[in-house]
């Protein structure tokens, strides 16, 4: 059977394993460690909550457009189904991204007056570029 190895007191699934009841269909065999128990865990992931009634998913942010031109740059390749291979962007295509990501810049900086030291160094390197 499945069950879930929970913390007591905030309810987080520390991990998921899988067990055989014991003789008398119990679980007595296995002991949870001071501040866990044991929980039928059938939807339990780690990391999930129990709430009481049932286990809950943590939200997974949705990065925003600037987070993920920081993270990952204007792309310079894409990967090409029909070749099954990484071919370049068009030259447009990458200054129209890093034009968008100078813009987000700007907008932030123009909205918050907060900037990451990273986000500075790419907004002054993107101006310098432009």
């Amino acid at each position: 059977m499945r069950k879930a190895i929970v913390e007591t007191a905030t309810g987080k699934v520390l991990n998921v394993i899988e067990i055989e009841p014991d003789g008398d269909g119990g679980f007595d065999h296995w002991i949870c460690s001071d501040g866990c128990e044991l929980r039928d865990g059938d939807t339990a992931n780690p990391g999930a909550t129990w709430n009481g009634s049932e286990f809950v998913l943590p939200e997974v942010p949705i990065p925003s457009r600037l987070d993920v031109l920081m993270s990952e740059g204007p792309a310079t390749q894409v990967y090409n189904e029909e070749t099954n291979a990484m071919v370049a962007r068009p030259a447009d295509d990458i200054a129209a991204d890093k034009a968008e990501l100078l813009g987000l810049l700007q907008t932030k900086l123009a909205d918050t007056g907060d900037l990451t030291w990273e986000q500075m160094n790419k907004m002054l390197a993107l101006e310098r570029e432009s």
